[in-house]
């Protein structure tokens, strides 16, 4: 069972570090070139507000919300999210099903001396396909990719916090996935830009058991 967790309006008070504002200006230069020069292009590639983003990891980390200190980006394309993870203290890592966008993560990583570990697979655990029955058009998810938990040596169930970017209509998915696999009490952060105003751009939710939300009633 998910809860929503309000995320403030004024996420953009929280600066920008020096590290994250040389990555940012590097992965902006590095992802234009990639769209420019890359055939066939990879059509699942979009990219979020990292700005926004990285805001909203500093204040879940200031306001203390999380379990635990292990990041996952499911989606992880150049993998500037799970980096500006990192740079905020986080043990960050990254999933991607395209092995060549894996490939400019990690160089980016390296390059930034920024500690993540990605892995090329898909987000969804063995046999987490048969969650596809609550969404009719989930055409921007890849099903037949291995699962890539098994190259980071890690579970769902290890992680504290989640970043996701879903495409419109496909987000009840990556939630049922976050929702039957994750531990009691870890995150989902999904970042919704594509669809809503900045403000509403980000949804935080946090997985709690029933008798949780019976007791907050009460």
């Amino acid at each position: 069972m998910l809860e929503s967790i309000v995320v403030p309006a004024n996420l953009l008070t929280f600066p920008l570090s020096p590290d994250a504002v040389r990555l940012l200006r590097d992965a902006d230069e590095r992802i234009s070139d990639f769209t420019r020069r890359q055939r066939p292009w990879v059509e699942n590639f979009a990219v979020c507000d990292f700005r926004l983003v990285d805001a909203a990891l500093a204040w879940i980390g200031e306001a203390d919300l999380a379990r635990g200190e292990r990041f996952c980006e499911w989606g992880s394309g150049f993998g500037v999210v799970a980096m500006l993870a990192a740079l905020r203290g986080w043990d960050s890592f990254g999933i991607e099903v395209e092995p060549v966008l894996v490939d400019e993560a990690q160089s980016l990583a390296e390059d930034h001396e920024i500690e993540v570990i990605f892995a090329a697979g898909s987000f969804i655990p063995e046999g987490g396909e048969d969650s596809l029955q609550i969404v009719d058009d989930i055409s921007h998810i890849d099903m037949d990719c291995p699962s890539g938990y098994d190259d980071l040596d890690a579970d769902v169930a290890d992680f504290d916090l989640f970043f996701a970017f879903p495409w419109p209509g496909e987000h009840a998915y990556w939630e049922a996935v976050f929702d039957r696999y994750a531990a009691e009490g870890a995150l989902l952060l999904t970042y919704h830009g594509i669809e809503s105003r900045e403000v509403d751009s980000l949804k935080l939710q946090r997985k709690v058991g029933q008798i949780d939300r019976i007791d907050e009633t009460n």
